[in-house]
Order: structure tokens, then sequence, then C-alpha cells
């Protein structure tokens, strides 16, 4: 027998197969739930973001029931402007424990916030040559700025 995680934590022996079935998702429940495309779950399980779900007799990939949630975080993420190889960089370091994982987390925000703040500068440095650009379009004759009646 071996325990696998689950969301009751079950116990499975060898001959406990379809119990594991009968728990496991597909991916197109996976992708009902999560709000995730097919395509978007089998890329993620590709670049290692998911683990390789079982397979079913009849080659259905089977995923446990957390892969939803999985698929919730990599979303909010992303939201949070984190790339994909930053959130599989949680992700696995999440297995190491919550000592590491949270100074890795630490350390990405951080940097992903300077980053931030030099893109808002950088914007706010643009914003500025087209205020004075269009100082020069504003209030002047409308022949002059190339409209025609």
């Amino acid at each position: 027998m071996t325990l696998e995680y689950a969301p009751e934590s079950i116990l499975l022996s060898k001959g406990a197969a379809l119990d594991q079935i009968q728990l496991s998702l597909q991916i197109g429940e996976v992708a009902r739930q999560s709000g995730a495309s097919i395509d978007t779950i089998r890329y993620y399980e590709k670049e290692g973001l998911l683990k390789k779900p079982f397979r079913s007799a009849g080659g259905f990939r089977l995923y446990p029931a957390e892969v939803v949630g999985q698929l919730t975080f990599i979303r909010k993420a992303q939201d949070l402007g984190l790339t994909l190889k930053e959130v599989k960089s949680i992700m696995c370091c999440g297995d190491k424990g919550l000592g590491p994982c949270c100074d890795l987390t630490v350390d990405l925000f951080s940097a992903k916030i300077a980053e931030f703040e030099e893109k808002i500068s950088e914007l706010q440095r643009m914003k500025k040559k087209l205020k004075t650009v269009l100082g020069g379009w504003v209030g002047k004759p409308e022949k002059k700025r190339g409209r025609r009646p």
C-alpha cells in the first residue's frame, strides 16, 4: 500500500486504481472548475507547472482535485505580474517547505515591485513628452493641424 495525497487523504492499494480514477477529474472538468482552457492546462503540464496526470485505460488525463487550486494560484500570480517561470519557481519551492518558499516569494515580489516602479517612471516620462508634443498642437487653427472641414 502507498499513501497518495488526495483531498480526503485516503489510503490506496495497488488494486485501488478504480477509487483513484473516481476521485480524479478529467481535463474538461478541471477546465470548467478553474476557468482555464484545456489548451492552457496541457501547456502548463508540458511546461512543468502541473504534474503529469494519471491516465485512464482509455488514455484520458485524470487530475487530482487540487489541480483546480493550483490553476487558480497560477492565474492569480500572473495577475500580480509574475511570469510563468517565476510562478513555477514558487510552486517548486513550495514542495521544499514554507521557509524557503516564503524567502523566494519575498525576493520575487520585491524585484517585481522594483520593476513596476521603473516602468511607472518610464511611463511618467513618456506622458510628459506626449503632453509637450500635444501642447504644440492644442490651440492651433484647424487648418494648421491638418483637419479638413
